[in-house]
């Protein structure tokens, strides 16, 4: 199933709209606080008001009310009114017939309560606090009895407006809006600042893992910090400095011992890999015709420049085919096809290896540089079941095969001519009988710690 495409978003952008979320959502709710607490208060105060004008209407009212002294009434009803946040006062007396009104036009009329009262409750002093809306709009609504001698003579009553509350409200809003802004600027250049000094560490170890992943081990992230990203590029640098480690190691070890045996010992530690099996492959043996002439009366620098590019050439095209090299016996080499790569073929790929590694050697690619005369050698190759698996003390081990089948593929090397490739009927048995490799029957022949003598066949050399 295809995995589909999404955006990809840096994590500093992340960090930036994640902080400027959290700064929103923590400010608007403070500001929503700070308006219902602010709301609230001026309510109070404008209850407080309403309380105090009504304890004045209630202490002066009374005896006015019993002598009517409409005038007398009338001034304070209009004196209560001046203020800005009433918007109208009134007296009635036990009939409840206004006698006093901040309007005049109301004098002397019923009184009828405001339409939607809702009483909200009873102050002390036997206060009485109301509300009613007018077209959307909230006014107070308090009234207290008037008491002449313990005896209801009237009430007194007051509407307050609450528009200096929404004033005072609506200059909250903008302070709280104007300080939102430059809240969330702030967080804004503070997020980015946050967001580039997590994210540039992180970039900078992307980059250090995508040198890594190129094989260049030596490199080192460059972060030095003292929190939990400075530690991920130590433990970086660290794992870097062990793998650059382990593949010196790796390298130089595998001038030793073949590369495909150091995989096979780094892949699996245990010991397991180390136990003797028997196993069917093919071994080739190498040798040098008249190396002790050639090297006789040299310096040993040359003898061994010699070798080590001889060897070197054989190496390349022995693990070329997918053989390894067991070891080097002086002049000698010994290669072995199908011991740790399972491979079916591994009979002809060890005669196409042999054909390169003559074709090579026979073209004067080694030459004694004193002579200009080029190296030969003799190949020997035998197949069968031999025992593979580490050999030696517990100071010093090597992983290689023994057996019969491996003394027979010696016992050839040596009886091989200067550029003959000698197989035995073992290997010949193996092969595609095609026109791939062409060979000629030598009969058999006695070997060297054999008693019945075996097939051996000529690997003729194209050309």
């Amino acid at each position: 199933m295809k995995k589909k495409a999404t955006i990809r978003v840096p994590i500093f952008i992340k960090l930036i709209v994640f902080s400027c979320l959290l700064v929103i959502v923590i400010t608007s709710s403070i500001g929503f606080l700070v308006l219902d607490i602010q709301k609230k208060q001026f309510k109070d105060q404008l209850i407080i008001l309403g309380e105090s004008l009504l304890h004045i209407m209630a202490k002066n009212a009374p005896d006015k009310l019993l002598a009517e002294e409409d005038m007398a009434l009338f001034k304070l009803v209009k004196d209560i009114s001046e203020n800005e946040q009433i918007v109208s006062a009134c007296i009635t007396n036990q009939k409840n017939i206004i006698v006093a009104h901040s309007d005049l036009d109301q004098v002397n009329k019923t009184y009828e309560p405001p339409k939607n009262l809702l009483r909200i409750k009873i102050i002390p002093k036997d206060i009485i606090l109301n509300t009613f809306d007018i077209n959307g709009k909230e006014f107070l609504f308090l009234e207290k009895p008037l008491t002449y001698q313990n005896i209801n003579i009237g009430n007194a009553r007051i509407v307050i407006s609450q528009k200096i509350i929404e004033q005072n409200i609506i200059l909250s809003k903008r302070y709280i809006l104007m300080s939102f802004v430059v809240i969330l600027f702030l967080s804004l250049l503070m997020s980015l600042g946050f967001s580039i000094y997590f994210s540039r560490p992180i970039n900078k170890l992307k980059k250090s893992v995508e040198i890594f992943g190129t094989g260049n081990y030596k490199h080192q992230a460059a972060i030095i910090r003292n929190d939990e990203l400075g530690d991920l590029a130590q433990a970086f640098n660290q794992m870097a400095k062990d793998i650059a480690l382990k593949e010196k190691i790796k390298d130089s070890f595998g001038r030793y011992v073949a590369p495909e045996i150091v995989d096979m010992i780094l892949a699996n530690p245990s010991d397991s890999w180390m136990k003797a099996s028997l196993k069917q492959a093919t071994v080739l043996f190498t040798d040098i015709r008249g190396f002790t002439s050639i090297s006789e009366n040299k310096e040993p620098e040359s003898i061994v420049d010699i070798l080590n590019e001889h060897f070197t050439q054989i190496t390349d095209i022995i693990i070329r085919h997918g053989g390894h090299i067991d070891k080097f016996v002086g002049d000698a080499a010994m290669a072995v096809f199908g011991i740790i790569k399972e491979n079916t073929g591994h009979a002809e790929d060890a005669l196409k290896a042999a054909l390169e590694i003559m074709n090579l050697t026979e073209a004067g690619a080694v030459k004694n540089k004193d002579t200009s005369e080029a190296v030969r050698i003799g190949i020997g190759i035998n197949t069968g079941e031999m025992v593979a698996g580490n050999l030696g003390s517990k100071k010093k081990m090597e992983y290689t095969v023994i057996g019969d089948n491996v003394n027979i593929a010696s016992r050839l090397t040596s009886l091989a001519e200067p550029g003959e490739i000698l197989i035995s009927g073992n290997t010949y048995d193996l092969l595609d009988k095609s026109d791939e490799f062409k060979v000629r029957e030598k009969g058999r022949i006695s070997i060297k710690g054999k008693k019945n003598k075996i097939r051996v066949f000529k690997l003729i050399i194209p050309g």
